[in-house]
């Protein structure tokens, strides 16, 4: 596998009596403890999914739901949609868990895509919601309105932003780099940086300085020292075709993301000082020249906590609160590795003590559902006409690089985003993406060296793309 960027003691009895005596207890005691782990394990997925969709439909900041109680998150749900539609608190409380949650995702994308504003909402119950999608998703698929009643809740949703997606963001969705696509202002393959080293994974931030000799651009991005092991870089342009290395930010280190805090800059990394045992890293800078000179203020090397198998990685720093790391908060998204595939979590980090996370279980089963059997890896999130959306890597094929996928995702839901290059690459991983002038974006991808041209998975790629 090539690694090239496109811009995881019994005690035996003499007495017959007392040997059966202690296998009937063992027995019990397995039967019990067995009972109680499953109930744990339910607990803690259930806690993980009411999270993960109550963050992506957005009616709770990431701060207040970690602090919440299971208990306390049902409440939550049930409250919100007792203002929120005409379901009264007494049917409310005989909803379940997953039935809360669904009904919390159809009210969102019903809202989200303008089928009915607020006002109509609060007005209907949650038959009215599931038979308005129903409607809208007959009038927009080729699938009769019988055949839709059969499906459940969750896939109706899926449906809906299946046609949602593409209409709404088809400019996002649908590019190519051939000439044929206006939107497309330039685009370069084999990026590196001036001491001709291929910049693998580049993220980048705008400095927006004052500085004199300041950089517009920053970008992180790691090199390779040898088989599997990587170096994680800084560089800096003025066109984000150019880049000059500015300083090493870090050893053992790779798959960086960078953003500007306040006056600061934060920058968020995967390492493995020891090898097969990658955890995630931060560094604080406060300002530009600690930046430039690798003085960071502020670190953590956070401990893995969601997965036994101890690996997790790629993060993206989706928003951040407060003055710096240990006046604040930050949301990262990750992935960890279960021991077979990497999959999708989320955690916070407060006061640049607190970590806690929680897995992603949304955006994990629509895209296993869109039958993504591989890895399911490194995203950026980013803003765009206002709202936050996501392109994600997804691999469809568990160890076949030639399957990598982008993925623009809205409220943990996602399509396909259809790329053609020159030479016709079709596989496509590591997506980066910022907004660089109003309505204009810069994106970066990788391109596996498995399924793809010579001329053009040999580095790093860059677009510059019209809204």
């Amino acid at each position: 596998m090539k690694l090239i960027t496109f811009l995881l003691l019994f005690n035996f009895m003499n007495s017959q009596a007392t040997k059966t005596h202690n296998t009937t207890n063992k027995k019990t005691a397995l039967s019990y403890s067995k009972s109680i782990l499953h109930k744990s394990t339910s607990i803690k997925a259930d806690r993980n999914l009411l999270i993960s969709i109550i963050l992506h439909s957005k009616w709770i900041d990431f701060n207040s739901i970690i602090e919440m109680s299971n208990n306390e998150i049902k409440e939550f749900l049930k409250t919100e949609l007792s203002k929120r539609t005409k379901e009264t608190d007494y049917d409310l409380n005989s909803k379940t868990n997953l039935e809360l949650s669904s009904f919390c995702l159809l009210y969102t994308f019903l809202k989200t895509a303008a089928i009915r504003t607020e006002s109509e909402l609060k007005d209907m119950s949650f038959v009215e919601l599931r038979n308005s999608l129903i409607i809208e998703n007959t009038e927009n698929l080729e699938l009769n309105i019988s055949t839709l009643q059969t499906l459940t809740t969750k896939k109706l949703i899926q449906l809906g932003y299946s046609w949602y997606l593409p209409k709404t963001y088809k400019s996002l969705i649908n590019f190519d780099v051939l000439g044929n696509s206006p939107s497309i202002v330039r685009s370069k393959f084999k990026l590196k940086d001036d001491l001709e080293r291929p910049m693998n994974v580049i993220k980048i931030v705008k400095t927006n300085e004052d500085v004199h000799n300041s950089f517009l651009y920053l970008g992180v991005y790691h090199v390779t020292i040898s088989k599997d092991n990587f170096n994680l870089q800084l560089a800096g342009s003025n066109d984000l075709f150019n880049w000059s290395f500015i300083t090493e930010i870090d050893q053992n280190a790779h798959q960086g993301d960078i953003v500007k805090w306040n006056d600061g800059y934060l920058i968020a990394y995967e390492e493995d000082k020891i090898q097969g045992a990658n955890n995630i890293a931060l560094k604080y800078y406060a300002n530009y020249d600690h930046l430039i000179s690798n003085h960071s203020t502020f670190e953590k090397h956070l401990n893995t906590s969601i997965h036994s198998f101890g690996v997790e990685g790629t993060p993206d720093i989706r928003h951040f609160t407060g003055g710096n790391p240990t006046n604040g908060s930050i949301l990262i998204g990750f992935h960890y590795h279960n021991g077979t595939i990497d999959k999708i979590a989320m955690g916070v980090l407060q006061n640049g003590n607190n970590w806690t996370t929680w897995k992603d279980s949304l955006v994990e089963n629509n895209l296993r559902d869109m039958n993504f059997k591989g890895n399911i890896g490194s995203r950026k999130g980013f803003k765009y006409r206002g709202n936050s959306l996501t392109l994600q890597e997804a691999r469809f094929v568990k160890n076949d690089w030639s399957s990598w996928k982008i993925m623009l995702g809205l409220n943990g839901y996602y399509s396909e985003v259809l790329i053609s290059t020159p030479k016709k690459s079709t596989s496509f991983a590591n997506p980066s993406i910022i907004e660089n002038e109003n309505n204009k974006y810069v994106i970066s991808l990788f391109v596996p060296t498995e399924g793809n041209h010579y001329s053009e998975n040999n580095g790093g790629v860059i677009f510059l793309k019209n809204k």
